[in-house]
């Protein structure tokens, strides 16, 4: 007896066929493709042919906004893709919309007549929607998105196309999960890294608010305002010179604030060629440039929901300048060879040692930019400024030296401890640092001698020589702290003669004027006319030779 089940007419049983080819070129595509654009792309082409529709979208789902958007467009035209990539919608209206809350599929092959529909993607596009077959896409912690295809080309959508597209709807959700959790991981993973690397540098330095040492008022001030806008979410600009400590700032306000158990992110804007910056911040696309054999993550991405310090902001080109404005207040970026924006949330940090001001009079920075970073700032004032904090500073290193060299040295001299004191310090605190390391390596007493100090310090400005009646050469110091480096130096020297000759050669220039001496010598006004009277020195004669 003949078996009429098996009796399927030649289109037909071509139609199954191709369809289950279809379906085998899907399924090895999704288990080998790990990049997200690419598996979307593949997706949607492959669905696109299967159910022969004039298209097909894939919708994610933010949980955050409670919105729609397209994660990957792929249309017949640049017009259509760039309305849809522009295109966001709440996430209870459409037949989407009603497909992801209650978690079935939707057939609907006249959407006129269906009030679910939402037209408002027609008129973005000015396309004609006419029929649709929507999906949800469930992955292992729930729903996540939906995929559609619209207008059937040949005659309406079937229940067999929905069964179809409801099966490869599975294989979809978890190809896409898959490929996002290997996005995470290369984030991760990159984060990670650079942590380590970070971790090593400061040797497990701690940062907060704790741990910046200062004793002066004015420090005191800045860390108070510190500790406010860290509770805040606002966008924080730091001012200071090289080595006042901006970035154990920027580390601090982090630690401090509701991000603190994110990422911290931060880079030097200086120190990276313009032609790397972008993608360093940004990331690439596989195939952006020559070198681009991966997709990389960038560092905004790195610090999302954490914070992004950027260091030396007033380095940054005019060409970046737009995209970090864009980040700013969109809260979105793109990266390098893609025009798929990226959401991204994070509380950004900037520190310059310019003026920026002076720098958008020049042309140099933007405006725009320029305001919109300045919404907080602090200044955190140059060492030679808040000298109250260099003794302390001071016995920090000191005692962090100490255990990393296995030392036991106790502090400085009274001749070392008075001359850093009074120094001017052009690298700051880092430059105090590194003096007091270089100490403590030679240093094999007790205390730190002014021998141990690095000799331009000692010797800041080299006065002319001049001679005395009875053929001895002396060097007259221009200020207390030569006259106390010389004194050291040369202790067999008449040290009463030196004092005289500074003394006089101050006084001179002054025109007998000891105020205005004991501003120029940086010294204590009521211990110079000490001096004066010491050495019976008529400022009169001074006042006279003047005139």
């Amino acid at each position: 007896m003949e078996d009429k089940g098996l009796d399927f007419p030649n289109n037909d049983l071509e139609h199954k066929v191709a369809r289950l080819s279809a379906l085998y070129d899907i399924s090895s595509a999704l288990n080998s493709i790990i990049d997200r654009d690419e598996l979307l792309r593949l997706i949607m082409r492959k669905t696109k042919e299967l159910l022969d529709v004039e298209g097909t979208s894939i919708i994610f789902w933010d949980p955050k906004k409670r919105m729609f958007y397209f994660p990957l467009v792929v249309e017949d035209t640049k017009e259509i893709e760039k309305s849809l990539k522009q295109l966001s919608f709440p996430d209870d209206s459409g037949i989407a919309g009603w497909v992801f809350h209650e978690g079935r599929p939707a057939l609907v092959n006249n959407v006129d007549q269906d009030p679910r529909f939402y037209k408002q993607i027609d008129k973005n596009t000015k396309c004609k929607t006419k029929s649709i077959l929507c999906v949800p896409l469930c992955g292992t912690k729930g729903p996540f998105g939906v995929i559609e295809a619209v207008n059937k080309r040949n005659g309406e959508f079937t229940k067999d196309d929905q069964r179809l597209l409801t099966a490869m709807a599975a294989n979809i959700a978890n190809s896409i999960e898959k490929s996002n959790l290997y996005n995470d991981l290369q984030r991760a993973e990159a984060f990670l890294r650079r942590q380590n690397a970070e971790l090593k540098r400061s040797n497990k330095q701690k940062y907060s608010f704790e741990n910046i040492i200062a004793h002066s008022d004015s420090m005191m001030e800045i860390i108070k305002r510190a500790e406010q806008v860290a509770l805040t979410d606002v966008t924080v600009l730091i001012y200071g010179e090289t080595g006042t400590g901006k970035e154990l700032m920027a580390q601090a306000i982090h630690n401090y604030s509701p991000r603190a158990s994110n990422n911290f992110v931060a880079i030097n804007c200086g120190a990276i060629p313009e032609n790397l910056l972008e993608s360093e911040l940004f990331g690439h696309e596989k195939g952006a440039f020559t070198t681009a054999t991966t997709r990389r993550i960038g560092r905004f991405e790195e610090a999302d929901s954490g914070t992004f310090f950027l260091d030396e902001i007033g380095d940054i080109p005019l060409g970046l300048q737009v995209k970090l404005l864009r980040v700013l207040e969109e809260g979105t970026i793109q990266r390098l060879g893609s025009n798929q924006d990226i959401s991204i949330d994070v509380r950004v940090i900037a520190a310059t040692h310019r003026d920026l001001i002076q720098l958008v009079k020049e042309g140099k920075f933007r405006q725009d930019l320029y305001y919109r970073l300045k919404v907080f700032e602090l200044e955190i004032p140059p060492l030679r400024e808040r000298r109250e904090d260099i003794p302390v500073l001071m016995d920090h290193f000191i005692q962090s030296n100490n255990q990393r060299f296995g030392k036991k040295i106790l502090g400085m001299d009274v001749d070392a401890l008075d001359i850093l004191s009074k120094y001017h310090y052009p690298g700051n605190i880092r430059e105090l640092q590194h003096i007091i390391e270089r100490a403590i390596i030679l240093c094999r007493k007790n205390l730190i001698g002014i021998e141990y100090l690095p000799k331009e310090i000692l010797y800041q400005k080299r006065s002319v020589p001049i001679s005395e009646p009875c053929g001895e050469t002396f060097i007259i110091p221009k200020n207390n702290d030569e006259l106390k480096a010389i004194k050291a130096d040369a202790r067999k020297m008449a040290e009463e003669r030196i004092e005289r000759l500074f003394l006089k050669d101050l006084l001179s220039q002054t025109k007998g004027n000891v105020s205005e001496a004991a501003r120029q010598a940086k010294m204590n006004r009521s211990w110079l006319a000490q001096l004066v009277s010491k050495y019976k020195l008529d400022l009169k004669e001074y006042r006279q030779n003047s005139l």
